[in-house]
Formats: structure tokens, sequence, C-alpha cells
């Protein structure tokens, strides 16, 4: 019986590195797609700069860019979650229901695939392409990592406020 909690108690260590490790590898994924936005923001200022025609707030790119790169990593490597605490009238608990930013931005990030496969954008150009491929391989790595753990976790607490 001691062997046998021995084993259960090491399985939940090996499990958080393991979902802990997948979510390292989905922030550097993000941080190198972050990083594609911001060059993608540098094309597009120059390419109004030369053409004098296209997006004439180009500056927005380097701050979503700045924003991917830097801040989403971080949350994705914290395993941050959205808390959404619902009270139910006929009972005095609250429960409260975590959902994964990181199952949420794969999400966003196959949408976004979705749509530059179905506008045909990436055969434009090879920058196009390549901008497919690279927010593919992003949201497979972000599913991988957000479905490495439940998608939402709810939690009862007692003497809702």
């Amino acid at each position: 019986m001691a062997s046998h909690t021995a084993e259960t108690t090491d399985a939940a260590p090996r499990n958080s590195a393991r979902i802990q490790r997948r979510h390292t590898i989905a922030a550097v994924v993000y941080f190198l797609y972050g990083l594609f936005y911001l060059f993608g923001a540098q094309y597009i200022t120059s390419m109004v700069e030369s053409t004098g025609r296209g997006p004439s707030n180009s500056w927005l790119f380097f701050v979503l860019g700045g924003v991917i790169a830097v801040l989403f990593p971080l949350l994705i490597y914290s395993r941050f979650a959205f808390a959404f605490s619902l009270r139910w009238p006929f009972s005095s608990q609250r429960k409260t229901v975590y959902i994964s930013f990181t199952l949420l931005l794969g999400i966003l990030v196959v949408a976004r695939v979705a749509a530059l496969f179905n506008g045909g954008l990436y055969l434009q150009t090879r920058l196009h392409t390549a901008a497919l491929v690279i927010a593919a391989i992003n949201a497979a790595v972000l599913l991988w990592a957000g479905l490495s753990q439940p998608a939402w976790i709810t939690r009862d607490a007692e003497g809702a406020n």
C-alpha cells in the first residue's frame, strides 16, 4: 500500500513538469511568431514609404508585434487562465471557472490560419506563404500545450460574497 502511494505522489510532479515543458515550448514558438509580426511591421513601413500607398498606421503593427513578442509568451509560460466566478442564486456556493489563455489563443490562431487559407493570401508572395506556415505551426503548438491540461477547471468556494 505504501509503495502505491509513493508512485501516485511522484506522478503529479512529473505531469506538472510535462505540462510546464509544453507551455515553455509554446511560449518560445509564440515569441518567434511575435518577431515575425515585427518584421511584418517593418515590411509594411517600407512599403508605405516607397510606394506611398498602404496602411498609414503601420505603427499599429509595431505595437501589436511588441505585445505579441513580449506579453503573450509570458502569459503562456505562466499558464495564465481567465477566471469567471458564478454565484448560484439558490446556494451559498460560488463556482469559479478557469479558462486556459493558451487554448483560447490557439483557437484564435487557428481562425487566423483559416482566414489566410480561405482568402488565398498565401499565394501572393513568399512572405504570405511563410506567414501561413508560421501561423499553422504556432496554432499546432498552442493547441498541443493548451490541451495538455483541462480546458476549464471549476472550484467551489464556500460563503459567496
